[in-house]
């Protein structure tokens, strides 16, 4: 499954490839915030807020429409209060969607957008409350990013604000005892050239 699925989003991108009319690239940075989800959540956890940073390449097949493939670094998790100390889980990916990318106008100073697709994370590393515990999370991680956003027009520069929320669709933890899944928004800014 996991191949099929990654052969399908090799075949788009290289055919978007060859469709696309320009190119554009770029680098970008903000926040994540994330609520995990584990099937024994009581409601005292906490969202996680982490930088976030990563780079783009837009292929535009219309001036309307384009595919936009991505590589971020990411981290999710949650944090709690317990009994005065703060735990934290935090686990740090890279992120990697390949998105379907609509303008919602053909140009201007600033130009909405929207955009969705699916998303691998490659685990890189798992801290319990700063203990190692990778080996106990599965190594990739399977979603969705649905977003909207603007592209801004400057001085001669091009700027992009996006806000996006990750939808992890596989269990991620190795234990059949609880279940995991990665959720949460993630909020960049960055410059397109």
């Amino acid at each position: 499954m996991k191949k099929t699925v990654l052969v399908c989003a090799a075949v788009l991108f290289m055919a978007t490839l060859v469709a696309a009319t320009t190119f554009d690239f770029g680098v970008k940075a903000g926040g994540s915030f994330f609520k995990n989800d584990w099937s024994d959540n009581d409601g005292s956890e906490k969202t996680l807020t982490r930088a976030t940073i990563g780079a783009f390449a837009l292929a535009n097949i219309t001036p309307m429409i384009g595919i936009q493939a991505e590589i971020n670094y990411l981290t999710t998790g949650i944090w709690w209060d317990d009994d005065g100390l703060k735990v934290t889980e935090a686990y740090g990916y890279l992120h990697i969607p390949v998105l379907v990318r609509a303008r919602l106008m053909r140009e201007g100073t600033f130009v909405p957008v929207v955009f969705a697709g699916p998303a691998v994370g490659i685990l890189l590393s798992a801290k319990w409350d700063g203990d190692d515990e990778k080996d106990s999370f599965k190594s990739t991680d399977f979603g969705a990013d649905l977003g909207v956003g603007a592209e801004i027009a400057l001085s001669g520069m091009k700027f992009l604000i996006d806000l996006r929320y990750y939808l992890g669709l596989t269990d991620v933890y190795k234990s059949t005892e609880f279940s995991m899944k990665n959720r949460g928004f993630m909020l960049t800014a960055g410059l397109i050239f």
